[in-house]
């Protein structure tokens, strides 16, 4: 059985800035591909008219890895404890990495709007160890029209 991590956004809400993408969750791959299992963002909003968010879930190519809030520990919660996490992470990045292509995307409304998205076994989003590739890091991206705060996470295994 594969051991399941989570990449949280900070215990602080993190500001989305009107019209400016922003990583809020990112998984850097080690020796092994982590394959992104869950994702989720929630929004604080309080504007019933607000025009939605974009939420991206990403491939990026770690090149230019940008600068993360913080670079949290992956938290083993399959088994709850378990092994610690080859791979790496950041999130509520303050500066954008580069090479980023977008894999998927959502629409969500930021007055209180949730997004959790769970993949089926087999169609996971999987990542790779090769440094030049889009998918060495798998990040969670938002950007808001106007200005309104986020939390989510990446879910994953290894």
């Amino acid at each position: 059985m594969s051991v399941g991590y989570v990449v949280k956004t900070a215990t602080a809400a993190t500001a989305l800035v009107g019209g400016a993408a922003k990583t809020i969750a990112n998984v850097i791959a080690g020796t092994r591909g982590p394959v992104i299992c869950e994702l989720s963002a929630g929004f604080d909003g309080v504007t019933a008219s607000a025009v939605p968010v974009l939420v991206e879930l990403c491939g990026c190519t770690q090149g230019a890895a940008g600068t993360p809030g913080t670079s949290p520990t992956p938290a083993p919660i399959r088994p709850l404890g378990g092994d610690a996490a080859i791979a790496t992470a950041g999130e509520s990045y303050s500066a954008e990495p580069t090479t980023v292509t977008p894999i998927k995307h959502w629409l969500v409304t930021p007055n209180g709007g949730l997004l959790v998205i769970q993949f089926p076994l087999g169609r996971e989003q999987v990542g790779t160890i090769a440094g030049a590739s889009a998918g060495k890091g798998q990040l969670l991206r938002c950007n808001a029209p106007a200005n309104v705060n986020v939390r989510g996470y990446l879910e994953f295994e290894e």
